[in-house]
């Protein structure tokens, strides 16, 4: 069974490779949201893990996710 962590995590990630394929500022914007809330989410089960992840994504140019 996945991990609340893994799960929080893909979800953040899928959200921001969503709002890269957005067409309109509008669903950018919300889908970075999710992203947001959902990589939010992954910080409270795993807090060193996910910080250390979040930078790896603004070094790869995300922002607000969390990824492994």
């Amino acid at each position: 069974m996945e991990s609340n962590f893994r799960y929080y995590q893909r979800r953040a990630h899928e959200e921001m490779r969503a709002a890269a394929r957005a067409v309109t500022p509008e669903a950018k914007a919300r889908r970075r949201a999710l992203a947001e809330s959902f990589a939010q989410k992954a910080s409270e089960y795993l807090p060193s893990t996910a910080i250390v992840a979040a930078d790896r994504m603004a070094a790869a140019g995300y922002e607000a996710a969390v990824t492994r």
